[in-house]
């Protein structure tokens, strides 16, 4: 568990019994002990004289919290627990479903590829119904994937029941170590590819390549890369994908610290892999660290035209050093620089804005993207049109762009925005602690099984009111009707989404909700009248002239 809580500072008035040949406190000898003895003193007076008795290893592990809080680095660390905080290795021990818990038992939604339950005769929307001999009827969520992850190699016994079949299933599933791949992608029309980067573990350049790879194969002619939502993760994860867009020995990213061997200067190692490609890069401002790197890359090599809103501007690197008793510290050595100069890291006290530490951003994001509000921006993100006084630098084909923190997109959008309707739908649901995207998947669930053979293509009136019907159920009249049928645009777009990921596969969900996100759209639009990264540079200029903003 990571720890940063501050010391609270306590005046306190002491009374010093003069103790004969207590020498220590005269003022000669106080100035010659170090301060790690004078510590060690307070340690110990506190540990064995103070009026409430206080475990000593705790007292120094609190005296560790409270030096770093007084850095006032929100990234740096004291991590108890082995675990050192950089091992985004995407893996968990389980058994490779996604499932969806409920009255009836726990419906299968998918199962991975790879996993040990694809190597089983389990199929969408069968119902677990027992686990380990115990009845799943009215589980939660958290009991249905607790009980089904675990520790690698250990048996798991599943009792299903699948629609047709009249006699039970039972399986017995060994837990292993489950991959989750780092992208999402589909093709979109007109040969745009879109690709999305999840987040930055040890095999997302991998597999980032074979899902361009993939695309090309079906027909793509340019990518839409998305690292919106992309917290970062591991800088040689970002190097690499980097370097599947940038020539040999092209600089990608450049590290600045006070100790020289944190001066490092990070270069691609290979030839680009897609020469040629038109690529539009998606980025807001939830995009950091090493999303920050690669778009900055990127965009000073003219390799990509970036799209959005301000990125965060996490721009400082991050060590880990090994502690006894495995535990960690983990510390901010650095700074980062795009290769045209620019500083990465944004100083959000000087701008007045919340500086969060790395695990509360992760939290953050995390949640936002849960609540289904990745339409919200973040305050105090957004770049404003004016960049006079900011300070310009120039890409390798002389093009300006700006510092100041974060990367500035060429081409600056509003982020999609919910209507007033749809706010205050949003605003009865939280009021009533319920989640419009998990009431649209549970319904959706329950509408393929009972409509096994109606493709889910539009919202009829028919479904659009079942839906309303289940919601006055499931939450007890707690939503206004009149508020939800005034919703009822973004209760299209979220019931179109899941009836599509339940009936056919995520990718079609996947297409219904691109399609109602207008910086997607944008970008498929530029590409499709770029025939290369060139054209596409010229087109996204004209595009800023015309609208009078950006860099």
């Amino acid at each position: 568990m990571n720890t940063r809580r501050g010391w609270v500072g306590v005046t306190a008035v002491i009374d010093v019994a003069f103790v004969t040949g207590w020498s220590l406190l005269q003022s000669e000898a106080v100035d010659r002990i170090s301060n790690a003895t004078l510590f060690d003193l307070v340690h110990r007076y506190v540990a064995q004289r103070y009026v409430d008795q206080v475990d000593p290893d705790t007292l120094y592990e609190m005296a560790i919290d409270g030096l770093l809080a007084e850095l006032g680095d929100p990234y740096a660390a004291y991590i108890r627990g082995g675990d050192d905080g950089t091992l985004l290795s995407n893996n968990y021990g389980g058994v490779g479903m996604r499932v969806l818990a409920g009255e009836d038992g726990i419906t299968i939604l998918g199962v991975i590829p790879g996993s040990p339950s694809s190597r089983l005769e389990l199929d969408k929307m069968d119902r677990i119904i027992e686990v380990d001999g115990e009845s799943t009827l009215g589980w939660t969520q958290e009991q249905a994937v607790g009980s089904l992850r675990g520790i690698s190699g250990e048996p798991v016994e599943v009792t299903v029941s699948r629609a047709g079949r009249p006699e039970a299933l039972h399986v017995t599933i060994v837990r292993d170590a489950v991959h989750l791949d780092a992208t999402r992608s589909v093709l979109l029309e007109g040969g745009v590819g879109y690709v999305q980067l999840q987040q930055f573990s040890r095999s997302s350049a991998s597999e980032l390549q074979r899902a361009i790879d993939s695309l090309l194969e079906r027909g793509a002619t340019s990518v839409v890369f998305d690292l919106r939502w992309n917290s970062g993760g591991i800088l040689p994860e970002a190097v690499e994908i980097a370097d599947l867009f940038l020539d040999s020995d092209t600089p990608v990213v450049e590290t600045r610290g006070r100790d020289p061997q944190d001066n490092q200067d990070f270069r691609a190692l290979g030839p680009d892999r897609y020469p040629g490609l038109p690529m539009v890069v998606l980025v807001n401002g939830w995009s950091a660290s090493a999303s920050e790197i690669v778009a900055g890359a990127l965009q000073d090599f003219d390799r990509a035209v970036l799209l959005g809103s301000r990125t965060f501007g996490k721009g400082v690197m991050q060590s880990v050093f090994p502690l006894p008793g495995q535990r960690y510290l983990r510390l901010t050595t650095g700074t980062w620089y795009t290769p045209s100069g620019r500083s990465i890291h944004r100083d959000r006290d000087a701008e007045g804005i919340m500086a969060l530490g790395a695990d509360e951003f992760n939290q953050a994001v995390a949640e936002a993207v849960q609540l289904g509000l990745a339409d919200v921006p973040l305050s105090g993100t957004d770049v404003p049109a004016d960049t006079a006084d900011q300070q310009v630098f120039q890409t390798a084909s002389g093009r300006p762009v700006f510092g100041g923190g974060g990367i500035q997109p060429d081409l600056l959008t509003q982020p999609d925005t919910l209507t007033l309707s749809e706010q205050q739908l949003r605003l009865a649901m939280n009021e009533a602690q319920v989640s419009l995207e998990a009431l649209t998947l549970r319904f959706a669930v329950d509408w393929v099984r009972a409509h096994p053979n109606v493709p889910p293509t539009t919202t009829t009136p028919e479904l659009r009111r079942a839906f309303f019907e289940y919601v006055d159920r499931e939450t007890d009249g707690a939503i206004d009707p009149v508020t939800l049928r005034e919703g009822g645009s973004l209760v299209d777009y979220r019931l179109q989404s899941q009836l599509a990921t339940v009936a056919l596969d995520d990718e079609a969900g996947l297409v219904v909700l691109l399609a109602r996100q207008a910086e997607v759209q944008e970008a498929a639009a530029l590409l499709r009248n770029a025939g290369s990264p060139e054209q596409l540079i010229a087109l996204a200029a004209a595009d800023d002239s015309d609208e009078g903003t950006g860099g």
